[in-house]
């Protein structure tokens, strides 16, 4: 059991009385367990409107969601109750700073639990536990999360949805804004925290390169459709790249530009930089 999306669509309406259709008939799955999954498509796919309706932050226009048992639809049932869904699926927004607002760290980790209904003891023993998951020690609890850089703003940030112990977690960019050491610590980290607690986690990103390193599963929007879903190997390896517009991974585009201009036979399909020069290595030792 997990999250269902049954042809959901969601309309914006504008000033003008005109509506935007964000998100079309969409059909998708995901588990509640050992999910890790990109998704991925062009500002204004859909992207972030999809990932709110993941924990009913958002009410689909047409369709339906199942999210752990429960159906969401464009009328609110009174029967469900809509925070215990948003605990279930945590959402971690693209800034930071849009989820931060207490005077230190620890406190901004509690302000979760406590909302649920966690006594003050155990809210600060799972605020200490969702900080060293995110690899931060005790000598920040008392730190104003304000004066810390963004990557660790980020790391708090996540923490704090880490504490209320989704079964789900989405996260909306999460390494934008950083070089590519800060992605690949930021990357190692969600790797780390998804092999540790067997959590689903979905990120939302424009980074090639991570998704074919990283990700077990891709799903595309394109003009709010959901136009590809399964694995990077065949994303990748395939014309579907070029049918959404989306880059290649570095790795892929270089090699494949030495393919060309030196003709050569490598095989193109290197997932990081270190596979793509022993490759590269492999072929000129044969030449």
């Amino acid at each position: 059991m997990g999250i269902r999306f049954r042809n959901v669509s969601h309309e914006y309406s504008s000033y003008t009385k005109k509506t935007y259709k964000a998100i079309q008939d969409i059909n998708l799955s995901i588990e509640g367990t050992n999910e890790f999954i990109a998704l991925v498509g062009h500002t204004g796919s859909g992207k972030s409107t999809l990932a709110k309706h993941m924990n009913a932050l958002m009410f689909p226009t047409d369709g339906s969601v199942e999210i752990f048992g429960s159906e969401v639809t464009k009328k609110r049932n009174k029967k469900i109750k809509y925070n215990d869904l948003r605990r279930q699926v945590g959402l971690v927004f693209q800034f930071p700073e849009y989820q931060l607002f207490e005077e230190t760290v620890e406190k901004d980790i509690m302000f979760g639990p406590l909302n649920f209904k966690v006594d003050s003891e155990k809210a600060k023993t799972l605020a200490r536990e969702a900080l060293s998951l995110v690899g931060l020690d005790d000598s920040y609890l008392n730190r104003n999360p304000f004066n810390l850089s963004g990557g660790e703003k980020k790391r708090v940030s996540i923490a704090g949805i880490l504490a209320i112990d989704p079964k789900v977690l989405v996260l909306d960019e999460p390494t934008s804004g950083l070089d590519p050491y800060g992605r690949q610590v930021l990357m190692n980290l969600f790797s780390d925290i998804h092999k540790k607690t067997n959590k689903s986690i979905i990120i939302i990103t424009h980074d090639m390169d991570l998704v074919y390193r990283y990700f077990k599963r891709v799903i595309v929007l394109k003009d709010g459709e959901l136009t590809f879903d399964g694995t990077p190997d065949k994303l990748f390896q395939s014309d579907i790249i070029e049918q959404n517009h989306l880059d290649l991974p570095n790795t892929v585009k270089a090699l494949k530009q030495l393919n060309e201009k030196l003709n050569l036979n490598l095989d193109v399909y290197q997932k990081t930089p270190e596979a793509a020069a022993k490759e590269v290595r492999r072929v000129m030792k044969h030449e």
